[in-house]
């Protein structure tokens, strides 16, 4: 969750730093109006994200007990079949090799599967995050007639500005507006979200090797 905060702050700040307006350009004459905004602290603030979070981490913790539950049951079978293969025939050690092999592959497939559904819910809250406050940020700089609005925060390149150019209020303001007039942020599926990191293969887990002849 935090990974995709922070790449939705520095898309935001990328962003907001290159807006401007044609009638600016157009009145050289006059001063442009320009501000700034905190993103860090907008996106901190983004109504339903730290209940976004907090389902997304409590789903997490879901999906890692599954993984350790079938992670668990495949060590088992390998140390079933490594006591058990001394004894068995060929055709029964092929039988159970193969059994194992499967197990393997469905614990593999099952856990990709997590793994990208996990990204791709983790990405469709980035975007709805994300454009929710771009959209409060365009909507004070059109509204307030702002030509321009910089990205301020530990990541921009805006290293000093006078505070009464500060319009992180407005826009919070604004997207709190925004927000009371549009769904409420969908929680993930109690079935397949997780965090999108890297889910490793069981320890010690291998390809049953058949007794040296």
């Amino acid at each position: 969750m935090r990974s995709f905060l922070r790449a939705a702050v520095a898309a935001i700040a990328i962003a907001v730093s290159a807006v401007a307006t044609p009638a600016a350009a157009q009145a050289p004459q006059a001063a442009p109006k320009i501000g700034y905004v905190d993103v860090a602290q907008v996106m901190d603030q983004v109504p339903g994200r730290a209940e976004a979070q907090a389902a997304f981490e409590k789903e997490a913790q879901g999906i890692q007990a599954e993984i350790q539950r079938m992670s668990d049951s495949l060590q088992t079978l390998v140390q079933t079949y490594q006591k058990d293969q001394a004894g068995l025939t060929a055709a029964a050690r092929q039988t159970r090799e193969k059994a194992l092999q499967e197990r393997q592959q469905q614990y593999q497939q099952r856990a990709q599967a997590l793994q990208q559904r996990g990204q791709q819910r983790e990405q469709e809250l980035a975007n709805q995050f994300e454009g929710l406050v771009r959209d409060a940020i365009n909507d004070v700089r059109t509204t307030d007639g702002y030509a321009m609005i910089f990205a301020f925060g530990a990541n921009s390149a805006l290293l000093s500005a006078d505070k009464a150019l500060d319009v992180t209020d407005k826009v919070l303001a604004r997207m709190r507006t925004i927000a009371a007039t549009r769904p409420a942020t969908a929680r993930p599926a109690t079935t397949g979200a997780t965090t999108g990191a890297p889910v490793a293969a069981p320890a010690g887990v291998t390809r049953p090797r058949p007794p040296a002849n």
